[in-house]
């Protein structure tokens, strides 16, 4: 019944044959006249607003090719339609109230019946009127929802492939740090195998989620910062200092790690000159900053930086900012929404 209601759309139809009746009272009418009136062109325009909307599809002619044709000849079946249908309610009333300009001898006139037809197909032009209006409506919302649709997919094709890019990366690195790791002290690998499953284990559940909030983040950096330190020691800091209330901000998962695993890869750094790395928060954004000590001769690919920027710029619609000098490097991320 509710499909039936909206491909019709019957509601509407039924308020609008309850207000236009009085096109239909061509004279003074009152009491029991007034209420069959009423009764008969409620009948009529309920029955041409249903026929128009079972036959007429305005939406093939801008979907398909070729059903101009088709979609003119509905047109003049349901304007046949309306004429048989009111002069069939017109003569099944005795009293002729529909029929009124036909009374007597004017029935067998032929300019008679021509002022009536054109009259019910005015009235019926106006009900193909509503119905292309109503499809017109529709195509609108539907281009609007396929525009939308495609929106997301592609911002969801674009967001899978750009955390792809970094995982093997990641992988990568990890293993070439657990090699020499494993050189130097066997019982740190082993607590570094174990930090590296913990941080796998946050990628396969984290990583499936456009965003993460800053604490989920945080505490996966916290570990991923652990394995650094078993290898570097105190030649490695991090300080996090994030007040509560903004742990509960979104960002893309893996942000914070992309940024020190960058930091650790082109800076040089020693107990004696160590890299010191301090995570802010400050006027709405999260502040990544270290001292720069950069490689000699080293070139950047520029790729994890990159793949953050384009994520923030799909899920929050800001890019990040990077500002460098002589002393430090800052990077900015925009995790207000």
């Amino acid at each position: 019944m509710s499909k039936l209601t909206d491909k019709y759309q019957l509601k509407t139809g039924l308020l609008l044959a309850a207000i236009l009746p009085g096109i239909f009272v061509f004279s003074v009418s009152t009491g029991r006249e007034a209420l069959l009136r009423f009764v008969f062109s409620f009948g009529c325009i309920l029955a041409f607003w249903v026929i128009n909307f079972g036959l007429i599809d305005f939406s093939s002619i801008w979907t398909r090719n070729k059903e101009t044709g088709q979609l003119i000849r509905r047109i003049l079946l349901s304007t046949l339609l309306a004429v048989i249908v009111f002069v069939g309610i017109g003569l099944a009333d005795q009293s002729r109230l529909l029929l009124s300009q036909l009374k007597g001898n004017l029935i067998y006139s032929p300019k008679a019946w021509f002022y009536l037809i054109l009259r019910i197909s005015l009235l019926n032009g106006l009900m193909i009127l509503i119905k292309y209006f109503f499809d017109l409506s529709a195509k609108s919302r539907r281009v609007e929802w396929e525009l939308e649709t495609l929106k997301r997919e592609n911002l969801a094709a674009l967001h899978e492939s750009l955390k792809q890019q970094l995982n093997p990366h990641f992988l990568f690195n990890s293993l070439t740090t657990l090699k020499s790791l494993v050189k130097q002290d066997q019982g740190q690998s082993l607590k570094f195998i174990d930090e590296l499953a913990s941080i796998y284990r946050y990628m396969l559940v984290y990583n499936g989620r456009p965003e993460v909030t800053l604490e989920e983040e945080i505490r996966f950096l916290e570990s991923y910062v652990g394995l650094l330190q078993i290898r570097y020691g105190d030649a490695f800091m991090v300080h996090i200092r994030i007040p509560s209330s903004i742990l509960g901000a979104t960002l893309p998962p893996n942000t914070l790690q992309i940024l020190i695993e960058n930091v650790v890869k082109h800076n040089v750094f020693s107990q004696k000159r160590p890299l010191k790395v301090c995570i802010y928060e400050e006027g709405g954004l999260l502040i990544v900053e270290n001292n720069l000590q950069f490689k000699r001769a080293d070139e950047t690919s520029g790729v994890g930086l990159n793949n953050i920027n384009n994520r923030f710029l799909i899920l929050k619609g800001k890019c990040i900012i990077i500002r460098k000098n002589e002393n430090s490097f800052k990077v900015s991320l925009p995790i207000a929404d």
